[in-house]
């Protein structure tokens, strides 16, 4: 298995990316929905209806695409802060058995 190197500043900025990421796909879900919303009055039989199941699907499917999002980072996010506390355990216990 390959060796993985980070530090907690990159931990941090990966989760952020994640935030990143899901904020801009929730800008592009709210434009489609809007989109769709502008066009419902204009949808007739079942075209119209098979757009608004297919909107509805697409509505589902971004939600749960901004949760993983969501879940990465917070995943992400805490990874960092116990990577850190084990950091400073680690720096801690090296001081004391060193004498510093």
């Amino acid at each position: 298995m390959a060796e993985m190197r980070t530090d907690a500043a990159t931990l941090s900025a990966e989760a952020s990316n994640f935030d990143r990421i899901s904020g801009e796909l929730q800008q592009v879900i709210g434009q489609v929905e809007s989109t769709g919303g502008e066009l419902a009055s204009h949808w007739r039989g079942q075209a119209g209806t098979a757009a608004q199941q297919a909107l509805a699907r697409f509505h589902e499917a971004g939600q749960a695409q901004i949760k993983a999002l969501g879940d990465i980072s917070q995943s992400i996010h805490g990874a960092g802060i116990e990577y850190s506390k084990a950091d400073d355990e680690q720096a801690s216990s090296l001081s004391s058995q060193m004498n510093f």
